[in-house]
């Protein structure tokens, strides 16, 4: 018995693997609404850093370049960087010590940093394996307010964006 589990232990420690981003074939996008329209902003410059093993994702760390949010409209775009206070925090960061892995799903907590404010989030992704490669598919829903972001208003306050955003990510990684 003492044997099996050494053996299990050490095939665990050894499947274990640094995870690799695949950026061409990755996306993230924020959404949202506004008093005059829905929104949506793509990230052009994300990582993700981390090991992981069949059934756990340790020390996972994905970096957001704020600046790299684009909508398309430059004063959209200055909006949002002042929002999420860009100048001060180039980066806007969700860590985990740990991320369980059960058959097609990923779930867990972690802490989402923008602005410089930190809340815990929960974090909850389909998985889809498919020859060398894993795709992480999901959407997390925030308040702007949770992270102390006064949703951003324009045209003398008549333009106003809601509270809420939805940040969806398809990642790809290679084994």
């Amino acid at each position: 018995m003492k044997y099996l589990l050494i053996i299990g232990v050490l095939t665990g420690f050894f499947s274990a693997g640094q995870i690799n981003l695949n950026a061409e074939k990755s996306s993230m996008r924020i959404t949202g609404t506004s008093s005059l329209h829905d929104w949506e902003m793509t990230v052009d410059e994300f990582d993700v850093q981390g090991v992981m093993t069949d059934t756990e994702v340790q020390n996972l760390e994905v970096t957001i370049i704020a600046k790299s949010m684009k909508s398309g409209k430059s004063i959209m775009d200055g909006k949002a960087y002042d929002a999420v206070q860009a100048d001060d925090y180039p980066k806007i960061k969700f860590t985990s010590e740990s991320l369980q892995i059960m058959d097609d799903r990923i779930y867990g907590q972690g802490t989402l940093e923008i602005g410089g404010e930190s809340r815990m989030i929960e974090l909850d992704a389909e998985i889809t394996k498919k020859d060398n490669e894993m795709q992480l598919q999901g959407q997390v829903p925030l308040k702007m307010t949770d992270f102390k972001i006064q949703p951003p208003t324009a045209m003398f306050g008549t333009l106003k964006t809601g509270d809420e955003v939805i940040i969806h990510y398809d990642i790809f990684l290679d084994k």
